[in-house]
């Protein structure tokens, strides 16, 4: 049997550190509210304002600059013609239905990969689906044990075979697992190994490149020896044509790339176009994406791949990676418990930084997905309470880790000030406007003194409403993001504020919380 080398937390371990947190956090803001009581300058304030605001920024005159440099590199390099890749491609599931799945493979079968070809791997957690009865062919069906990364044996069922010409590969685990045991396995399997993988794992690798890869491929127009990229997604998501396309090509271009990832829309699913949480988290989206993770992609160090659509790059770094991404927990740091066993995709996006500087990972706007964003407080603040932790306590890591570059330090950096003194800038802002309000009242107010710093406290926004006109899905989508723009105004703020603390009080939870 395997053996757990993790530590438990125990209550009072959590407590400490889950309360220390957060009383650290609550005094640091507190002085930080009182100097800013204590200074009463109206400049001074809206510059401390701007500094929160450095990433956004810097982020958008990065992203120029890079946009332009990028053009002029094409003309006078044209980018090479793409030999076809192998690409295996995982659809994890959980509460997915039957439907969804068989409705993703045929979705993903003909979102025009040419020249690539595509192999599809389907990873039931725990709830069995009948893919086998949807298949013109069955090659293999058989049982086999696995030890998942949290040191558990279960019992595989494995079934190999076509949905019409589409090659698929479905894994059944008899208990539910968890999503990031199920990405460990696919990179355990089919991408480099780690140089510690279980002895079942090892087994069961061997057995898939002798016995079941070779039936699955012996179709394919070119002999295969292995895969190229790994393309991950998710059941309930929807991917635009063209996108799996577009990421096989940039990492092909990009010999440094370990992984690229695409946008990330709101689905505005039937009976829910015009909901106001869908509208809300479509800004957050879209914001994030446009004005963040373009100026990462421009330095070639996004620090979150999304789940949904992404493309791993198979190369050797991989292996190192997955080593530490599936690694225990010896410690008694509940912070290190939490990015390590909570976290998926932010968590492995780290994990492939950190093997080297001269590793890129990329985001690719016109390579598009939909999902389906929370339609209530409780699911809300769960979804957040996950994602918060994963940025916040990972920042932590891009800011103190090995092998990683110095402009991602900054930006971790940044990122954590902006995110800790989350009480403070509610307060800071609510000084701002009360202290604007009396100037006006007193005839004191002298708009050119604050019009430098206002011009460029509102770059990023300005940056973004020029993206929403020139990028099809944004301008497709604008009335909506306007409207989100204005819920965000009212509620972002107290909404940052509830997430963070459940988020600090939550510290070494590892419930994924609600689905669906």
């Amino acid at each position: 049997e395997p053996v757990d080398r993790a530590h438990v937390l125990t209550p009072k371990e959590l407590s400490f550190q889950r309360y220390g947190f957060f009383a650290g956090v609550l005094v640091l803001n507190i002085l930080c509210i009182l100097l800013a009581y204590l200074q009463h300058q109206g400049t001074a304030i809206f510059t401390v304002i701007l500094f929160i605001k450095t990433r956004d920024i810097m982020s958008v005159i990065i992203t120029i600059i890079g946009m332009i440099g990028g053009k002029i590199k094409r003309l006078i390099c044209p980018l090479p013609e793409v030999t076809p890749q192998f690409i295996l491609t995982l659809i994890p599931a959980y509460s997915e239905s039957q439907e969804q799945i068989l409705k993703a493979i045929h979705a993903l079968r003909n979102n025009g990969v040419e020249p690539h070809h595509q192999v599809m791997l389907v990873i039931l957690d725990g709830k069995p689906k009948d893919i086998k009865s949807s298949m013109t062919r069955v090659c293999k069906d058989i049982e086999r044990p696995w030890d998942t990364f949290k040191a558990k044996r279960i019992m595989l069922g494995i079934t190999s075979g076509f949905i019409g010409d589409v090659p698929v590969l479905v894994i059944q685990k008899k208990k539910n697992s968890g999503k990031k045991d199920s990405l460990i396995m696919t990179n355990d399997l089919f991408n480099y190994p780690r140089d510690n993988m279980p002895i079942f794992a090892q087994r069961l690798r061997r057995e898939m490149w002798t016995d079941i890869l070779p039936e699955l491929t012996a179709e394919f127009p070119i002999p295969f020896t292995k895969f190229d990229m790994i393309f991950n997604t998710d059941a309930d998501s929807k991917i635009h044509q063209g996108a799996l396309l577009r990421l096989a090509n940039s990492l092909y271009y990009d010999p440094k790339a370990i992984a690229s990832c695409g946008l990330v829309l709101v689905e505005f699913e039937e009976g829910f176009e015009w909901s106001a949480w869908n509208m809300y988290q479509q800004f957050q989206y879209s914001y994030g994406q446009y004005v963040r993770r373009r100026a990462e992609h421009i330095w070639g160090k996004v620090t979150c791949l999304p789940g949904c659509i992404t493309m791993i790059k198979v190369r050797p770094e991989c292996g190192p990676a997955m080593k530490k991404y599936a690694a225990p927990i010896t410690g008694r740091n509940a912070i290190a418990h939490q990015v390590q066993y909570l976290g998926t995709d932010r968590r492995q996006t780290y994990c492939f930084l950190s093997q080297s500087r001269e590793l890129h990972t990329l985001f690719i706007p016109n390579a598009v997905s939909e999902t389906v964003a929370p339609q209530s407080m409780e699911h809300y603040l769960s979804q957040r309470r996950r994602w918060g932790s994963n940025a916040y306590f990972n920042n932590w890591f891009y800011f103190l880790g090995t092998n990683l570059s110095p402009v991602t330090r900054l930006v971790a950096f940044l990122e954590l000030v902006r995110l800790t003194l989350v009480y403070w800038r509610f307060s800071n802002t609510l000084q701002f406007i009360t202290g604007l309000i009396r100037q006006l009242h007193s005839g004191k107010f002298e708009l050119i003194s604050l019009a430098p710093l206002l011009s460029v406290g509102q770059l990023p926004f300005f940056w973004f409403v020029f993206c929403v006109f020139k990028e099809k899905p944004l301008r497709e989508r604008a009335h909506k993001l306007a409207i989100g723009w204005v819920i965000n105004k009212a509620v972002a703020p107290f909404m940052s504020m509830a997430v963070f603390t459940k988020v600090a009080m939550n510290i070494g939870s590892q419930v994924w919380g609600m689905t669906g």
